[in-house]
C-alpha cells in the first residue's frame, strides 16, 4: 500500500479560497484553538458552577467529563455529517451549536441544563474542530501540508492559551462569565468561515452504517468513562465494567465495520487502516502526543501546587514554557517538513524530545524555582508538539474521499482516548506510590496501623479543597504526604519517558521500514 496523498474530496469553485489561504490557515487554527480552549475554561470554571447550582459528588464529575464524552461519541459520526451535507455548511452549524451550549451554561439556573448545555457544546466544538483540520487539505497544496499544519499547530495552541487565561480570569470574576467568551469567538467565526474557506462538494450517496455508529459512540463513552473512573482503582467495578463494556463495544464494531467491507462496501469507516504501518505510526505519534501532554502537564500542575506550593496564579505563570515552546517548535518543524523533513525524522526527534524532558523533569522534580523545571518543561512541551505534526499530515495522508470526513475526524477519538489513558494511568500511579509512601513514613515514626487512615483522610481533604490538617496526626501526614507524591512524581516521569520511547520508536520504525518498501501496485 503506497504512504502517498490520496484523491481529497472535490472543491467546488464557489467560496473564497482564492482571496488568501494563509489567512484560511489562521482561520482554522483559530477554531481549533477555541475547541482546546473550551474544557479548559469550563474547568477553571466549574468549581463555581459546582457551588453556584449545587452539584457535588458524581454529578459534579459528570459535569466535568460530559463535554468530552459527547464530544469524542459524535466527532466521527459529524465528520461523515460533513462529507454528505458539505464541510463548509456543517462547520458553521457547528459553530453556532458550540455557541448556543456554552450560552446556554451561562444563564442555566439549574444543573440539567448546564449538563445539556456543556453536552451540546461538546457536539459542537467536536465537529468545528474535525471540520477544521479537514480543511487543511482542502487549502493547502499537497506538497505544503506540513508546513501547513505547523501553522494550525501553533495558532491554535495560541489561541488556546489566550482564550484560556481570558475565561479564567472572567471565571474569577464569576463563573458565568466565563461561558460566554468562547460563544463570542464561535459566531464571529461564522461569517469568516463563509469568507475565508471554500465550499466543498456534499457526497450524498455514500453509506452511514447507522448502527456501526451507535456501535462507535458507545464504545468510546464506555472506555472514557471508565478511564475517568480510574482514581478510584483499576479493578473497581466504575472502572472495569465501562472499560470491558466499552472495548467489547468497539470491537464489535470493528467486526462489523469489516464484514460490511465484504461485497458492497456499506460500512462508514475503512477499519482495515489499522493495518496500513503509515497509519499505525501515525497512531503511535498521536501516543506521544496526547499521552505525553495529559500526564505532563496535569502532573507539573499537581506538583506545583501541592509539594512547591505556588499559588494558582504562580502556577499558571510557570505552565508558559511548556505551552509556548509548542508553539514555536510547531512552526519550525512544520516548515522543516515542507523542505523534506521525513516524517519518520520528526516521530524520533518528537519522541527523544519528549523522553528526555520526562527524565530532566524527573532529575530536577525538587527545584523551588522556575529555572531547574525549564528545561524538562521547554523539551517536554516541544517535543510533544513535534510528534503531533507527523499525526496530523500522516492521518490526513491516508485518508481517501470515501472515507475522508471520519477517518480525519478520527484523529481527535484517538488523541482522546490516549488522552484520558495518561490522567488515568499517572493519577493511579502517584496516587498508589504516594499513598504507600505515606503509610509507610508514619508506620516508621510510630503511628498504630489503625490511626493511619485518619492521616490519610487529611491528607485527601488536603488534596481536594486545599483544608490544612489542625490535628496532630494530620499535619505530619500531610508531611510524609509531600514527600511521597514527589517520589511518585519521579518514578511517574521515568515510567513515561520509557512508554514513549517504545511507543514513539514504534512509530519511527514503522515510518524507515514502509519509506524503504517499494510502492504497491494499485
Amino acid at each position: 500500500m503506497s504512504s502517498g496523498t490520496v484523491a481529497a474530496p472535490p472543491v467546488s469553485g464557489t467560496g473564497a479560497a482564492t482571496r488568501g489561504p494563509v489567512a484560511g490557515l489562521a482561520l482554522l487554527g483559530v477554531m481549533a484553538g477555541a475547541q482546546g480552549a473550551d474544557p479548559n475554561v469550563a474547568s477553571t470554571a466549574l468549581v463555581g458552577a459546582g457551588r453556584g447550582l449545587g452539584m457535588s459528588g458524581d454529578l459534579l464529575a459528570l459535569a466535568a467529563s460530559i463535554s468530552t464524552l459527547v464530544l469524542s461519541a459524535t466527532v466521527i459520526s459529524t465528520g461523515l455529517l460533513a462529507d454528505r451535507l458539505g464541510r463548509r455548511g456543517v462547520l458553521m452549524a457547528a459553530l453556532v451549536l458550540a455557541a448556543v451550549g456554552d450560552l446556554l451554561v451561562a444563564g442555566a439556573p439549574a444543573s440539567p441544563l448546564y449538563l445539556l448545555g456543556r453536552a451540546l457544546a461538546g457536539i459542537g466544538f467536536g465537529a468545528v474542530f474535525g471540520a477544521a483540520f479537514a480543511y487543511i487539505r482542502a487549502i493547502t497544496p499537497p506538497d505544503r501540508i506540513a508546513g501547513a499544519m505547523g501553522v494550525f499547530g501553533a495558532v491554535s495552541g495560541g489561541t488556546a492559551l489566550v482564550l484560556t487565561f481570558l475565561g479564567g480570569a472572567l471565571a474569577s470574576v464569576h463563573w458565568r462569565l466565563a461561558f460566554v467568551v468562547l460563544p463570542v469567538v464561535a459566531l464571529l467565526c461564522v461569517p469568516a468561515v463563509r469568507a475565508l474557506l471554500p465550499a466543498q462538494e456534499p457526497r450524498p450517496d455514500g453509506p452511514t452504517d447507522y448502527p456501526g455508529q451507535v456501535l462507535l459512540a458507545l464504545g468510546v463513552v464506555g472506555v472514557l468513562y471508565g478511564f475517568s473512573h480510574a482514581a478510584s482503582g483499576l479493578t473497581s467495578p466504575a472502572t472495569l465494567g465501562p472499560l470491558l463494556g466499552g472495548f467489547a463495544l468497539l470491537a464489535a464494531f470493528a467486526w462489523r465495520e469489516r464484514a460490511s467491507g465484504a461485497g458492497e462496501d456499506r460500512r462508514f469507516f475503512p477499519v482495515e487502516l489499522f493495518r496500513r504501518p503509515v497509519f499505525l505510526a501515525a497512531v503511535c505519534a498521536g501516543f506521544v502526543y496526547n499521552f505525553g501532554t495529559a500526564v505532563g502537564f496535569l502532573q507539573l500542575t499537581n506538583l506545583w501546587q501541592y509539594v512547591t506550593g505556588l499559588s494558582t496564579l504562580s502556577v499558571s505563570l510557570w505552565q508558559l514554557p511548556f505551552l509556548v515552546s509548542g508553539i514555536a517548535a510547531a512552526v519550525v518543524v512544520g516548515r522543516a517538513m515542507t523542505r523534506g523533513l521525513a516524517a519518520a525524522a520528526v516521530v524520533g526527534i518528537g519522541t527523544l524530545t519528549s523522553a528526555v524532558g520526562f527524565v530532566l523533569l524527573a532529575v530536577l522534580h525538587s527545584s523551588t524555582s522556575l529555572w531547574g523545571f525549564l528545561p524538562g518543561s521547554i523539551l517536554l512541551g516541544g517535543g510533544v508538539i513535534i510528534a503531533s505534526l507527523p499525526y496530523g499530515t500522516l492521518i490526513i495522508s491516508q485518508a481517501d474521499a470515501r472515507y475522508f470526513g471520519p477517518v480525519t475526524s478520527a484523529r481527535t477519538t484517538i488523541g482522546q482516548f490516549y488522552y484520558a489513558a495518561g490522567l488515568a494511568l499517572s493519577t493511579v500511579l502517584i496516587d498508589r506510590l504516594t499513598t504507600g509512601g505515606v503509610v509507610r513514613r508514619l508506620t516508621e515514626a510510630g503511628v498504630p496501623p489503625t490511626q493511619t487512615g485518619q492521616g490519610l483522610d487529611a491528607v485527601t481533604a488536603f488534596a481536594a479543597a486545599g483544608t490544612q490538617p489542625d490535628t496532630a496526626l494530620g499535619q505530619p501526614a500531610l508531611g510524609a504526604a509531600t514527600g511521597s507524591y514527589a517520589s511518585g512524581f519521579v518514578v511517574t516521569m521515568l515510567v513515561c519517558a520509557v512508554l514513549a520511547l517504545v511507543v514513539g520508536g514504534a512509530g519511527w520504525l514503522l515510518l524507515r521500514r514502509s519509506a524503504q518498501a517499494p510502492p504497491a501496485s494499485r
